[in-house]
């Protein structure tokens, strides 16, 4: 296949951009023993991260079903407008490989962001993207330019780093998605090991295979301070630094300070509901879950109805239907109980079940009074 019109463009009249000087200057061993052994510690830490991070909440029905405000339909259209005049640039020149370097990758995260109606799958991706702000920030202080030699391409360059910031902040701001804890690095790891992957699996091989230089994966730009064999894994370590720093201080600087106080409040509110609630027992958790969903069923079930209704749907609706009960305690249990301890494992199950048969001898129990009780009745009506 012919990829001309992607790379034919790219050539060495930038320093380090492509040619024997950059694909030379680590060995390709190196290269791929560095990605193996940051992708498995990503995975494994992406893996701890994800079970530890707090479960995203949605606002109410009406918020979700809002419609766009007129500064955010501006600034989508910017973003898009701004970005097809990149994309004209790259077909021009022929090098549309640099599309996949990440700053291009989090200005379409950013439009859909923007264009989308909140939901779990947008807040996880603001939350990741919020993340990648070291990439805006490097492009100003070793912006590199030397290459945009069409009208207005330099221009683009500057305009498309200052949105990918501007974004962000417009969102925090005006509070269409909600951001996580300030306290809460959970997130912040996700964010950054996501990252790492896409430059050490997806950059690293195309770099390889290409000759071209993406993101500096192939080797250093002549303004790194870090220059050397190991500047891709100091790379590694100051921008797991740099970007959670940037995260948290764009948060605490452009976040509603109601917002954030009411995170705070929801956060300690419901530690502190479950901490008293919750013992050793490692069936509580289950326990607690059960009971929530019954008195969810009892309210559900009892409003709007008169007194001697209450009482005939209490008789029938005692306990919560079985099968939901059982896949709530099965879901909850697959969240808090780690998979490799075999025994408590066996242990739980066991206590799981004889919770399941004491559920189902009440219901057997209340459903037996309550033929009694109609049986009596109709007796009654006999005599």
């Amino acid at each position: 296949m012919d990829w001309s019109w992607a790379i034919e463009g790219v050539n060495n009249d930038v320093p380090r951009t492509m040619g024997p000087e950059c694909e030379n200057y680590m060995s390709n061993e190196r290269r791929w023993t560095e990605a193996v052994i940051v992708s498995l510690g990503c995975l494994w830490i992406l893996r701890w991260a994800s079970k530890r991070a707090d479960p995203i909440s949605l606002p109410c029905a009406s918020k979700l079903n809002q419609s766009h405000s007129t500064g955010r339909l501006l600034l989508m259209l910017l973003m898009t407008f701004v970005f097809g005049i990149e994309m004209g640039f790259k077909f021009a020149n022929k090098s549309v490989i640099f599309v996949l370097n990440p700053c291009h990758i989090q200005t379409l995260v950013q439009i859909y962001i923007l264009a989308a109606k909140p939901s779990k799958a947008t807040v996880a991706l603001f939350r990741i993207q919020m993340n990648n702000l070291n990439g805006p920030l490097l492009a100003f202080i070793f912006p590199e330019v030397e290459s945009r030699t069409l009208p207005f391409e330099q221009a683009t360059y500057w305009l498309q780093h200052a949105l990918l910031y501007i974004v962000p902040v417009y969102i925090i701001r005006n509070g269409i998605y909600e951001v996580e804890d300030i306290y809460d690095f959970n997130w912040v790891t996700i964010g950054v090991v996501i990252m790492l992957l896409y430059h050490f699996v997806v950059l690293n091989a195309i770099s390889i295979a290409s000759g071209v230089n993406l993101n500096h994966m192939l080797c250093a730009a002549v303004t790194d301070p870090f220059e050397g064999q190991n500047y891709r894994i100091a790379a590694v370590i100051h921008e797991s630094i740099l970007c959670p720093i940037l995260n948290k201080v764009t948060v605490l600087l452009y976040c509603n300070k109601q917002t954030m106080k009411s995170n705070l409040l929801r956060k300690h509110t419901y530690n502190q509901n479950t901490s008293t609630i919750i013992n050793d027992n490692n069936l509580s958790k289950d326990e607690l879950l059960y009971h929530q969903h019954y008195e969810l069923t009892e309210k559900t079930t009892t409003e709007g109805t008169s007194s001697q209704q209450q009482q005939q749907q209490q008789q029938h609706h005692h306990l919560p239907p079985l099968n939901v009960t059982e896949e709530c305690i099965v879901k909850q249990r697959k969240h808090n109980i780690s998979e490799d301890n075999d025994i408590d494992i066996r242990i739980q199950e066991q206590q799981h079940q004889t919770l399941l048969v004491d559920v189902e001898s009440e219901r057997e129990l209340l459903k037996n009074s309550s033929t009694t009780a109609k049986c009596n009745m109709s007796a009654t009506k006999v005599d």
